[in-house]
Parts: C-alpha cells; structure tokens; sequence
C-alpha cells in the first residue's frame, strides 16, 4: 500500500495512454477489420481482443464497431484479475471480459470472427501455442491481428547505445542503492522472432499473412517510466530484484540516460501483422 492507502498499479494502463501507442493500436484495428470486411458474405459477430489488460485496445474496438453500425459481440480476455477490473470501468458495456490465458482461450470463448492480440505475444516463451489456439477459436474467414515491439527488427539504426546505457545504468544504481545484481537465474528468455519467422508460424497453423509491416513509434523518456511500472517488464529487465525497487531503478536510470545522450525522443519499429485463416 502506498501513502493513500491505495494498492500500486502495475498494469500496462500508464504507457496505453501514450498518444503513440494508440495510434500503432488504432492503425492494427483499422487494417483488421479492413481485411475482414473484403468477406461481405461472412458478417463480424463475434470479436476476441486477447491479452486485453485494462481495456485500451478494446475500447478501440469497440469503437470502430460501433460505427459500422454492426451488432458485434465483444470479449477481451486477460490473465489479470486487478487488469479486468480496470477494463470493466474504462470499457462499460461495449465488451464482456473474463478471466483467462493465451496460451488456452479457445475453451474461454471460441467461434469468433477477429482476434487482436496488441503488445504481448512477446512475452510468450513458447509462441506457437497461441497461434494454434487462435486458429482454432476463428470461425472461417476469421482474421488476426497482432503487434509487438519486441521483434528482430525493433531497434532502429543508430539506437542501439541506449539501450545498454540504461541497462548499465540501471546495474550502477541498483549496486550503488542496494547492493545487488539482478539474478540472471530466474530470467525465462525471450525469444525474439524476426518477421520471417512469424510468417513461417502463422503459414504453418492455417494462416495466411495479409499484411505484414514495420511502423516507427516516437518513445518519450516518460513512456519508458510508463512502462518501467508495469510488472512483467520490470521483473524481465531485473530479474530477482525486488518489483518496487526495479522500478524505482529503471525509471530513474532511463531519465539519466535521455539526459546523457541528449534526446527527448527515441524511434523504435512496432512489428504490425494480419493474417487471414484459411
């Protein structure tokens, strides 16, 4: 508890109100329905937004459905208990949202017309799974979409010092303040795939990639603080490290580093992809 007696946040919900990450999401929602509304014959029903957390994409979503003036059945589905209770509020009645796994949705909500899947299929070990289970939760014709920025690819030219300066950074505060390493035991790693790689997947589970491409986002020194609060980038950037003191240590390390390198703002590539089921 903090001060006010209030339970920190550890959600995504502070970086999903950055203005860029609205547009890399609006942008994949957008080139989603587009590509599902080349089927007039097959009417949108049903629509899954997966890995949902507090609800920024299916508001979106909800939003564009809206206005094709459509009676859409919305779900988001997430992991996080404490995230749904968010997306409730933030949402209303547009969507429905319950509790559930990507790596086993289908037997949650199945029969579905579109599924979006924004800023997390990087934190799965094991990808392939998810493309599997959402293959077998589209009904045919069905379409996904997905993003990431955590792909081969996603470092421009040129930005590649800031990242291990705020890394060292990072450690040099973290040693200096409390005396510890991260423990690179409990790392689980991520794999990051490059956009061949995902295309191979998705070819292999009964997909066919309909759109597939590199989008530049601006990151300002406060989205990475954003970010540094939500829990499962904090505990991936330092691992074993106490979650408060992680993030105290990356958001201030990430301020030194703007203001070391004399940036306001840094480009990084947000993989965007659409595939079709057939």
């Amino acid at each position: 508890m903090d001060a006010g007696g209030s339970a920190p946040d550890y959600t995504f919900e502070a970086f999903a109100r950055h203005d860029f990450y609205r547009t890399v999401n609006e942008h994949l929602v957008d080139a989603t329905l587009q590509i599902r509304e080349r089927l007039p014959s097959l009417p949108i029903h049903r629509a899954l937004d997966l890995a949902c957390g507090t609800g920024a994409v299916t508001k979106l979503l909800a939003d564009r459905l809206r206005a094709m003036r459509e009676p859409v059945e919305i779900v988001g589905v997430d992991p996080s208990e404490s995230a749904l209770e968010k997306a409730r509020r933030f949402v209303g009645s547009a969507a429905e949202f319950v509790r559930g796994t990507a790596q086993a949705f289908s037997n949650v909500v199945s029969g579905v017309d579109i599924i979006l899947f924004c800023n997390a299929i990087h934190l799965l070990p094991d990808k392939e799974p998810v493309i599997a289970e959402a293959r077998q939760a589209l009904n045919n014709g069905g379409v996904l979409g997905f993003n990431t920025s955590f792909y081969d690819g996603c470092y421009t030219p040129g930005t590649e010092r800031f990242y291990k300066l705020w890394m060292l950074r990072s450690l040099q505060l973290l040693k200096q303040e409390a005396g510890i390493r991260p423990d690179r035991t409990k790392v689980q790693a991520m794999r990051w795939l490059s956009p061949e790689e995902y295309r191979d997947m998705l070819e292999r589970n009964g997909f066919e990639v309909a759109q597939m491409t590199a989008e530049q986002a601006m990151m300002t020194c406060q989205s990475w603080q954003d970010i540094s609060q939500y829990s499962e980038f904090a505990e991936g950037a330092l691992p074993g490290v106490p979650l408060d003191t992680a993030i105290s240590v990356l958001k201030r390390s990430v301020a030194q580093t703007y203001e070391e390198m004399g940036i306001n703002e840094l480009p990084r590539n947000w993989l965007q992809v659409v595939a079709r089921a057939v």
